[in-house]
């Protein structure tokens, strides 16, 4: 089991990510990226403050992009 270590900024966006890295569409090519709808409900359940919700969801999309990127270099292999 790997050990994370997150600056205390990221923790608050990286339980969000745990919280939706379910929300996925998927296509006929695969995985397309998350179903912000989903993403957004999450969001307003779970983070009261505005602010806290765009830096969670600004948050989301880099592990969404990191993800996709991850996806595609290991479908090129």
């Amino acid at each position: 089991m790997r050990t994370l270590y997150l600056w205390p900024c990221n923790v608050t966006a990286w339980q969000c990510w745990q919280g939706v890295r379910t929300q996925w569409r998927e296509g006929m090519a695969g995985r397309t990226g998350l179903d912000y709808a989903g993403v957004r409900a999450y969001l307003d359940l779970q983070l009261d403050d505005p602010q806290q919700r765009r830096e969670a969801f600004a948050g989301i999309q880099a592990c969404e992009a990191a993800t996709l990127e991850a996806w595609a270099d290991q479908r090129d292999k």
